[in-house]
């Protein structure tokens, strides 16, 4: 079993580093439970803080990105289990974590699907820098105990996948997506005009 030794060789490398200083504990926990959450807030300052359609459409893109990739894992997740770090007498956990499978790891997910959606938008900027958190929280729950790094490698295959089957879909998605922005931008230009009259 090659790749086991090598995933339980690269966890035991990452999370030993834990429980030696408070500060970096503390950060990693932070990192690896809540930073997830940036996530939903990008998406609803797209939607309403950027003019135009343009930030609308690019956070449904994300957003269905991310359901898809989520999909995928879960498909995965009832063929294949393999237990989670704790599980298995391995390393510190750092905080406590329900017992179920480990592969892939739903928060990586989500980041690098986001990431790899930026990229598909041409966001460079916004998508490398999604990327590198997306890098931190996956190193993060390794760090914390909670996942393997094979998790996270297996986070970022289906996250990649996840976000190329939406973008085979460009064309439909387009006029889905405009149409969809469309009637939001009706529904709420009809809402001021009531009030306006009120």
């Amino acid at each position: 079993m090659p790749f086991l030794n090598i995933n339980i060789y690269l966890f035991k490398l990452i999370n030993n580093l834990a429980g030696r200083n408070a500060f970096l504990d503390k950060t990693m926990i932070f990192t690896a439970k809540y930073l997830i959450y940036i996530v939903p807030l990008y998406l609803l300052y797209l939607w309403f803080f950027i003019k135009g359609d343009k930030g609308k459409k690019a956070s449904l893109y994300i957003f269905s990105a991310v359901i898809v990739s989520l999909l995928i894992g879960w498909i995965i997740t009832l063929f294949y289990y393999h237990p989670r770090p704790f599980m298995m007498g391995l390393g510190k956990e750092l905080f406590s974590h329900s017992k179920e499978t480990s592969f892939p790891s739903d928060h990586a997910t989500v980041m690098f699907a986001t990431s790899f959606a930026l990229l598909f938008l041409k966001d460079i900027k916004n998508g490398v820098i999604f990327l590198i958190l997306a890098t931190l929280v996956g190193f993060a729950r390794v760090f914390c105990g909670v996942h393997f790094p094979f998790d996270i490698l297996g986070a970022l295959v289906v996250a990649l996948c996840g976000t190329v089957l939406i973008f085979l879909f460009k064309k439909q998605l387009d006029f889905l997506f405009s149409k969809t922005v469309q009637i939001y931008n009706r529904i709420l230009s009809s809402i001021f005009k009531i009030n306006n009259y009120d």
